[in-house]
């Protein structure tokens, strides 16, 4: 959908928001597996598994299935049909062996991301599941804005090469008039129209899947949490907050190299990861299970 640079994040992103979805039933299956005889009359928080562990899990096959019957097929759909677009304009063509190559690295992120999301939330590192969402997202947003060379915005609002070597040109506020007409003319084409489609369904689909199992979740384990409208909105903070992180660091790198790095990741684990910052503001919002919950 995106081009294959910011596919195979969203295929990591997507795996781990179906985990992440799934917080309070994954967490409660650990519980389920590790109840004795004595106290499996008890109640068990989450709805577990029928089948123990992770790769025998119905929301393991579930994530599978969307990648497997929707994701790659709409990202190979695209690739083959527009591959100068699809790879940035770094290729003409892709053979069979490279959209294979693709589709099994899409359903292997995918399978990556549930799984280690998976294991952070039966460990308890509830936040950390949630970056694994947050920073595969910021990862797509920076394969779109900066690229392999920092013009990613530019060759991702050019159909092909020769839509890229015209782009026009930013010199002065004059050559906005042009910069526009370009986006405009990319946003009415038979490749963008292609990409309305596919990402809807794409995009509609996941945001589906991971919307009924965080309310099942919550549901089953009596949490008071966000309905769907109010988690449509946390997600799309987070997708908004993710792309603007990614022009600032586009814009620093092109300023000063790739040293740029060197004081971004550490600003990014202050503001992100660490403890009480904004991987814990959304796993709260959400009303994901408690951090290191026993």
């Amino acid at each position: 959908m995106l081009g294959i640079y910011a596919d195979l994040p969203w295929s990591y992103a997507a795996g781990a928001g179906i985990a992440l979805a799934a917080a309070h039933q994954l967490r409660g299956a650990r519980r389920g597996a590790a109840a004795t005889e004595a106290s499996a009359a008890e109640p068990v928080p989450g709805r577990a598994p029928r089948v123990a562990g992770a790769t025998g899990g119905r929301h393991f096959a579930l994530a599978m299935a969307y990648s497997v019957l929707i994701f790659v097929p709409t990202s190979l759909f695209v690739a083959a049909a527009h591959p100068q677009w699809a790879t940035l304009q770094q290729t003409a063509h892709l053979s069979h062996g490279a959209l294979t190559a693709l589709a099994a690295g899409e359903v292997a992120l995918t399978a990556a991301g549930f799984l280690i999301t998976r294991g952070l939330l039966v460990a308890g590192r509830i936040r950390w599941a949630a970056c694994q969402v947050i920073l595969a997202n910021l990862l797509m947003c920076l394969a779109v804005v900066h690229g392999p060379d920092g013009d990613g915005w530019k060759r991702f609002l050019s159909t092909d090469r020769a839509g890229y070597r015209a782009f026009p040109p930013f010199l002065n506020v004059g050559d906005l008039g042009a910069i526009a007409g370009h986006v405009a003319d990319f946003l009415t084409s038979g490749l963008a129209a292609a990409l309305y489609v596919t990402g809807a369904l794409a995009l509609g689909s996941l945001g589906l899947i991971m919307c009924v199992l965080h309310q099942f979740g919550l549901t089953d384990a009596g949490a008071d949490g966000p309905g769907p409208l109010r988690a449509a909105l946390v997600a799309g903070f987070t997708g908004g907050g993710a792309a603007v992180v990614a022009v600032l660091t586009s814009a620093l790198v092109d300023g000063l190299g790739w040293v740029a790095l060197a004081a971004v990741v550490p600003v990014l684990w202050v503001a992100v990861v660490a403890r009480g910052a904004f991987a814990a503001v959304v796993a709260a919002d959400l009303a994901l299970p408690a951090e290191q919950d026993a």
